[in-house]
């Protein structure tokens, strides 16, 4: 009588290779196309040695709640009973697993006005996000930035301690020529930096789009000049950076470009700074009726050749 595999088939023959990718990857395209739920499990959860470092049962729960939470913001409300419920296991145990999932800097908390707890997923890599003020301001000025800082330092147990604080500017670039140009938009953001206590950063970006007439000296940088900006941070005037404008560091496809900026503003001293050359931030008027002045007209370029 012929042995029933336990392990399963194996597929000798190379050229069926394909068929079994394909299985996985049309399941992978049906369920995409069905918009079955999910949640994100990125392969630096095993770099990070999270997959090793963690208990079967707080895996277990982990992955429980990336299935129940909400695919966009990665939160749920499940309450200590029914997750327990669901596994079996007395609400202490449910309890332990939640706090090494919060020790593992994987979930944080909150209970508010509701009758249970609210647990989001948060990030375990570096991470880039867009913050708005709590309140209104007309104006870019100290306020906006300080209740930016406020908001921050209240939710220090999410985003960790402010370890830097730049302002960061670059010229926009014409599509046309891929040259400086005035009249493109120009990247003008406070950038605020948080470390958690695993050593994960998050780099808040403040958009001032109130400055449209503010600006550096100078129109053309060779990599990186350095200028001292309006805005303050306890009491001392923040280090302003001036970035090359082939650098649209605040592009979507070149997020690696501002996490690798990111990881080197965390780690700079107050003399690296001074290795670059300085610029002045004020009104940019001056600064293109130079520039105008000084450039003769350019012929007008055909986009395409021939």
């Amino acid at each position: 009588m012929k042995r029933i595999p336990i392990l399963g088939p194996t597929i000798e023959h190379g050229d069926d290779n394909d068929d079994i990718r394909n299985y996985y990857y049309y399941w992978r395209n049906n369920n995409s196309s069905l918009k079955s739920p999910f949640f994100s499990l990125f392969k630096s959860f095993k770099e990070k040695e999270l997959l090793k470092d963690l208990d079967e049962g707080a895996l277990r729960l982990y992955l429980y709640f990336g299935f129940v939470a909400d695919n966009d913001h990665g939160h749920s409300w499940h309450s200590i009973e029914t997750i327990s419920k669901y596994f079996g296991k007395q609400t202490r145990t449910i309890d332990h697993w939640i706090k090494k999932l919060v020790d593992a800097g994987l979930i944080y908390r909150t209970k508010d006005k509701k009758k249970s707890h609210t647990t989001f997923m948060i990030p375990y890599t570096d991470t880039i996000i867009v913050q708005k003020p709590v309140k209104k301001h007309l104006e870019d000025a100290q306020p906006l930035l300080d209740d930016v800082l406020e908001k921050l330092k209240n939710l220090e147990g999410l985003y960790g301690k402010i370890i830097r604080v730049h302002h960061i500017f670059s010229w926009g670039t014409s599509k046309k020529t891929k040259r400086v140009s005035e009249s493109a938009d120009i990247t003008n953001f406070l950038f605020i930096i948080t470390q958690r206590p695993n050593d994960i950063l998050v780099g808040h970006v403040l958009h001032l789009r109130k400055s449209l007439d503010k600006g550096i000296s100078q129109l053309h940088i060779d990599d990186v000049a350095v200028f001292d900006s309006p805005y303050e941070f306890n009491g001392t005037s923040i280090q302003g950076i001036a970035v090359t404008h082939t650098q649209r560091i605040l592009q979507k496809e070149n997020i690696s470009t501002l996490m690798t900026f990111m990881r080197d503003l965390s780690q700079a001293d107050e003399d690296s700074f001074l290795q670059h050359a300085k610029v002045i931030y004020g009104e940019i008027s001056p600064v293109l009726e130079t520039e105008d002045q000084q450039t003769e007209p350019e012929e007008n370029e055909d986009e395409g050749g021939g």
